[in-house]
């Protein structure tokens, strides 16, 4: 007996939005039955690309055809909340990029929503699907690095997400800062006690574009982030990240771009991505596929899922606040 199949609709077909229709129409256990964008052009495209039947150019009439059970949100970020309430008061599951709102109390009324409807609903936190990060998770949980001492994440991401208009509505610590808060709170296994951070704007005077914070859990670990925003268009990698975990009895490091894949030519060095949608004989492979893949399996088994939760999401966005606060006002901030 074959593997049974969830119906699944995209809206939003921007360049990622495009990765996720590619993603879903491989995967064996998804029918894309359609896929949405406003402009009329793209939406058609991306349908006749990868076969889907049905193309919108409306999230709300999209959302109440009764021909699929799921959605995929990757819109732009301040659409996200409003798009996973119709489609849930619509009876469809909902999978959403990123961060979903900068209130406590939408993300509350998200929570209720599901709940209410019965929906499985999931968080796109893509570092949770990283075989690097789920090994070093998998050994925190089996107690092989001992007590938990400190985290670091370093990310300084290239400067041209500066001017992309997709980051414009949000503080950066936020989006997409809320990655790297998530990875902490993650690996953490513990509630955030209290904040320390502080900011520069370097580039815009409104607009923070480097971050320092420091999370005190309430277990006495330290967690601390370094986001900015400055690697150069001549770049080796879009971004450069540092993760480091030490225990008492083990410490883990990632690096990225690291050693495993360079590319010289004439004009440039580059590093090719190893963990988000790498290709492979045409297929794309990766945490991005492994992702989608999970949450079709959790609509398909009628399971919630537990990696990327809306309560999840909640701790992510109140420590994100808090980031924001202390910088803000220069003060410790105490969340519990």
């Amino acid at each position: 007996m074959g593997k049974k199949t969830v119906k699944m609709g995209v809206v939003g077909l921007g360049k990622f939005g495009e990765q996720h229709a590619r993603v879903l129409s491989q995967l064996p256990h998804v029918e894309l039955v359609g896929v949405c964008s406003r402009s009329q052009d793209r939406s058609k495209e991306i349908a006749e690309r990868y076969d889907v039947p049905k193309s919108y150019t409306s999230h709300e009439v999209m959302l109440r055809d009764s021909d699929f059970d799921a959605v995929d949100i990757v819109t732009e970020v301040d659409r996200h909340a409003e798009i996973a309430q119709i489609a849930m008061e619509n009876g469809k599951h909902v999978f959403s990029e990123i961060l979903l709102s900068r209130s406590l109390e939408e993300t509350d009324q998200l929570i209720q929503t599901a709940k209410r409807n019965s929906i499985h609903f999931m968080v796109g936190f893509l570092e949770r699907f990283d075989v690097r990060r789920a090994q070093i998770k998998k050994r925190i949980e089996a107690g092989e690095m001992g007590e938990l001492v400190s985290l670091y994440s370093r990310r300084n991401i290239w400067r041209g997400i500066l001017d992309a208009p997709r980051f414009k509505s949000f503080p950066l610590i936020l989006q997409p800062g809320i990655h790297t808060i998530d990875q902490l709170l993650w690996l953490a296994q513990d509630e955030v006690k209290e904040v320390y951070a502080r900011s520069r704007s370097v580039v815009d005077t409104d607009r923070a574009d480097t971050w320092w914070a420091t999370l005190t859990f309430k277990n006495g670990l330290v967690g601390v982030i370094e986001q900015s925003f400055f690697v150069p268009d001549s770049r080796l990698s879009w971004c450069d990240v540092h993760l480091e975990v030490v225990g008492t009895e083990g410490t883990a490091k990632i690096s990225e771009p690291g050693d495993s894949a360079w590319y010289w030519n004439t004009d440039a060095t580059r590093s090719p991505d190893l963990f988000l949608a790498p290709e492979l004989h045409g297929r794309v492979t990766g945490a991005l596929e492994a992702e989608l893949s999970y949450f079709a399996d959790c609509v398909i088994e009628n399971r919630p899922p537990e990696l990327g939760t809306l309560e999840q999401a909640k701790k992510n966005l109140d420590a994100g606040l808090a980031i924001m606060a202390s910088a803000e006002r220069n003060e410790i901030i105490r969340l519990s």
